[in-house]
This record gives C-alpha cells, sequence and structure tokens, in this order.
C-alpha cells in the first residue's frame, strides 16, 4: 500500500543563496570567514554553550542542502538528521612563532579546503597559546550560500555576550546531540514531496511574471529602467580593464591590517560622501599604487564588486535573519588620478549613479529569475559576469561594541571574502570597537607581495587624510531666511 506524504515542504535555497551554492568549486570557492582575536583562551564549557546558543537562535547552523531527487525542483534547507557540534567546533595548536602571521599562514589552507556538502556548511577552529601574551582566536568559516556579511552578524551576536562574566547557563537553550542515521523513507516520498513543491514553485515563477507585465502595463516608464538595467548589464560585460592579471592560482594568502576608525571618520565627514567612498579611494590608491609598482601603468581603471546590504538597519546585526539580502554594484574603479581628493571626488560621483543604476537594484530579482534556468547554463553565467571583476572591496557593518565569548574579551576581528578569477586580493573591512579591521584575502599566484600591498594600504590612508587636514575650510554660507535643506543620511552620518 502506497504511503501518503502531508509533510511541510523544505525552505528552498532564494535566488542569490542558489548562486553562490552552485558557482562554488575548487576553482572558485564561495567561502568567507572572520579571524577573532581573543585576550586568553575561551573557557570550554561555555564556548560549547555559545555555540549551542548560536545554533539555537540561528538554525540553518544545523541544516544542509539536499538537492532534489533527478533535480525536480530546487535544493533545499534540510535539518542535518547527523549534526554533529564537535565536528564543526575544533581546538588547534599551532607550531613555529604561533604569532598572528604563523596563524595567518596556517588558516590559508584550512580556509580555501571545500565543505564537506552532507553537512552544514560552517566550522570553526579554536587556537590557544597565540603570540606573547598566551592569548587565542577563533576562526569561523562560513559558506556564503548560509549568509551573507550582514547575516553573519546574526551569528556573531547570537555566540557572543556583552560582559566577561555573563551567564554560563541557559535553561532555555536546548542541548544540541549527536544524532544517528534516519531509517531511509519510503522511496516515493521524497520524488512526491520534490514534485509537489515544483508545482508550488511554477504557481509562484507564473503569478510573479503576470505580476510583472501587468505592472509593466501600467506603467510604461517600467520599459526603459528595464533597457536601461540591460544596457548597463551589456556595457559591464564588455568592459575590459586590459590589466595583465590573467593569471590565477588556487593558493590563497591571508592577512590583516587595521585602520583608526576615528580618523577614517573624520575623513568621511571632512568630504561629505559615505563610509563606502572613503574605504573605495584608499583601495584605489592603494591598488593603483601596486600595480605602478609592477610597471603595469597603463592599467586606468578596475572593475570592481562592491556588495551593498538591503536590509534595514535594525536587521544588521541583532536579528537572526542569515541568507543573502544585498546587491553587487560594479564600478569601474579609477586608480591612476594623482590627486587623492581628485580621487575621492571621482569615486563619490560614480558610485551615486550607480546607485541609481536599475541594473544594480534588479539584481536580486535577476537571480531569483535565473533559477528558473539549468544549473550549467546559471554557473556559465555567473563565471562570465564576474569574470570581468578585477578588485573586490566589501565593507560589513560591524558591531562597535566590545563582545566577549565564552570569557574571552574580543580584542579584533578580521573578515574575509571570496576572490574573484581575475582578482588579486578581495579586500573585506569590519569595524570593530574604535579599529576598521581589513582582511586581505590574496591569490598568491598574482599577487605573492600582499605584504608589499598593506603597506600601500596604510600609505593611501595618511595621504587622504593629510589632504583632508591641509584641505582650507569651506567658506561660511551667508545668512538666508529659507528653509533649511532637510540633511540626508549620509550627510548625517
Amino acid at each position: 500500500m502506497r504511503k501518503k506524504t502531508d509533510t511541510p515542504l523544505p525552505t528552498r535555497l532564494s535566488g542569490e543563496d542558489l548562486t553562490f551554492w552552485w558557482t562554488d568549486s575548487p576553482v572558485q570557492p564561495t567561502t568567507m570567514a572572520m579571524l577573532m582575536l581573543l585576550d586568553r583562551p575561551p573557557d570550554e564549557v561555555r564556548l560549547r554553550l555559545a555555540f549551542e546558543r548560536a545554533v539555537a537562535a540561528v538554525p540553518r547552523l544545523a541544516e544542509r542542502v539536499v538537492d532534489a531527487p533527478l533535480d525536480l525542483t530546487l535544493p533545499h534547507w534540510q535539518r542535518d538528521p547527523t549534526f554533529d557540534l564537535d565536528y564543526h567546533v575544533r581546538r588547534h595548536g599551532l607550531a613555529g612563532t604561533a604569532d598572528l602571521e604563523e596563524l595567518f599562514r596556517e588558516l590559508a589552507p584550512a580556509y580555501e579546503t571545500p565543505f564537506d556538502r552532507s553537512r552544514p556548511l560552517w566550522d570553526a577552529r579554536i587556537y590557544d597559546h597565540v603570540g606573547p601574551q598566551e592569548e587565542a582566536a577563533l576562526f569561523f568559516k562560513l559558506h556564503h550560500a548560509v549568509a551573507d556579511g550582514v547575516g553573519g552578524n546574526a551569528i556573531f551576536a547570537a555566540m557572543t555576550d556583552w560582559e566577561r562574566d555573563a551567564a554560563s547557563t541557559d535553561d532555555s537553550v536546548p542541548h544540541v546531540s549527536k544524532g544517528p542515521w534516519p531509517d531511509p523513507p519510503w522511496l516515493g516520498a521524497p520524488v512526491i514531496d520534490a514534485l509537489r513543491d515544483r508545482v508550488q514553485l511554477d504557481l509562484q515563477r507564473a503569478k510573479t511574471v503576470a505580476s510583472t507585465v501587468v505592472d509593466t502595463l501600467q506603467h510604461p516608464g517600467k520599459l526603459q529602467r528595464v533597457a536601461a538595467a540591460l544596457r548597463s548589464i551589456v556595457e559591464i560585460a564588455s568592459f575590459d580593464s586590459h590589466t595583465p592579471l590573467k593569471r590565477f592560482g588556487r593558493g590563497r594568502r591571508l592577512s590583516g591590517l587595521a585602520l583608526p576608525f576615528a580618523e577614517v571618520r573624520h575623513i568621511k565627514k571632512a568630504l561629505g560622501g559615505t563610509m563606502i567612498d572613503v574605504i573605495l579611494t584608499i583601495m584605489a590608491r592603494a591598488i593603483g599604487k601596486w600595480h605602478v609598482a609592477h610597471r603595469l601603468r597603463g592599467v586606468k581603471e578596475l572593475m570592481t564588486l562592491v556588495p551593498v546590504n538591503l536590509r534595514k538597519p535594525e536587521e544588521w546585526s541583532e536579528k537572526a535573519h542569515v541568507g543573502n539580502v544585498a546587491t553587487g554594484i560594479l564600478v569601474p574603479l579609477p586608480i591612476r588620478i594623482a590627486d587623492p581628493l581628485k580621487t575621492y571626488r571621482e569615486i563619490h560621483k560614480r558610485m551615486e549613479a550607480k546607485k541609481q543604476d536599475p541594473a544594480s537594484a534588479a539584481s536580486p530579482f535577476l537571480a531569483d529569475m535565473l533559477s528558473v534556468l539549468p544549473r550549467q547554463f546559471v554557473t556559465w553565467m555567473a563565471e562570465s559576469t564576474f569574470g570581468n571583476v578585477d578588485f573586490i572591496v566589501t565593507n560589513v557593518p560591524g558591531i562597535l561594541a566590545t563582545r566577549y565569548l565564552a570569557g574571552a574579551e574580543i580584542i579584533a576581528a578580521y573578515p574575509f571574502a571570496p576572490v574573484a578569477k581575475r582578482s588579486p586580493v578581495s579586500v573585506a573591512l569590519y569595524g570593530y570597537r574604535d579599529s576598521l579591521f581589513i582582511g586581505l584575502d590574496s591569490d598568491e599566484t598574482s599577487m605573492p607581495d600582499v605584504d608589499r600591498f598593506k603597506v600601500m594600504i596604510h600609505d593611501s590612508f595618511a595621504e587622504i587624510l593629510s589632504a583632508v587636514e591641509a584641505k582650507p575650510p569651506a567658506p561660511a554660507r551667508r545668512a538666508s531666511h529659507s528653509r533649511p535643506r532637510r540633511r540626508s543620511a549620509a550627510e548625517s552620518g
């Protein structure tokens, strides 16, 4: 007798999550990570409770991606029946000098190692006795299909405390125990569930297409925005920086540095733009110096991917909402303008124009639409589009107050983002306490001298700060009886 399946349909991967899942490969891993330096080794019992709390707050940490039988529908999230917290959280030791540079060298092979796709897509490594003060570190590695940088803040917030001596027990947090493989389901159940989900998915897609067509007919001006978006996508696809950085290796080198947050904010306030404008100016000048140092003077612009968060501010750190809720702005970054303030003004102008570009706003919608196409075609499209990316700069809104992990104070937090195939380095930034921490994920084949690039970042920051300090004050405005203009969020920040 055939059994009836009435189980609820599983949660599908969203279009953006699916893009990271399908395009992930040994050649192009889609892994992000954070290295937290701690002032002392975390308490072992409290550390386990911290991760149990994180799994309870962010259930996706206990879920794996499961493909539908015969690819009848999209992959979905499923609770891992064999979830083992001890597999994902492990303590490691360091050989050699056990300093920060040694730790970075130790982490690079772990960072580039693919995830076990039969398990939840994250790992945490605890290192004790780091540095001369016997400090410690936590390296948290996460697949980009699980969350973007801002979504990762939900995990960061869930596993850390506001106080060093916060309560070490919580009866409301369930204990995470190891589970065995379940009995195999009735053979037809997965197929029936996949068919049910496919019918529901096709109905949703048809409804979306119909509402889009009706909305377009009612508002003909939107056709112009669609046409503008397509022109922008074609323009991006045809861009060629003429950089000779065609070499692409598999080896990764992780490194980091920090800039004083107060002085970066001072630059932002003095120039009147946004934080990402300041960051892109620093990075454009640094990568420009690196090109000159390698006698690549013919390169004037680099196609730069700048991920932009689409969440509301209240969701940035405290809400346990993961997944990818972002878009990517692709902007040709000028790297050879001599004057730092002119560089800033040009970058600000280009970023403002890109924010109004329909192609930037359409990114999540396009990702959902592409999910109807065969996996191989989506992968090819993504690789073709991002094959033009020469440089990646991502700024993740951080948590600016001091946090503690299992009784240990977090004293630094270095983020890391994936490298595109033609990019020598990916630059990720995270504001924590009074510093802007910068994590560099470099390709050892195309950028073997990343330490030199770090010096260039410091030099570029100092140049812009000096230019701002030397800038004459703006002339005082004449008194006016007109109503004052309301300031924008960028101006107020």
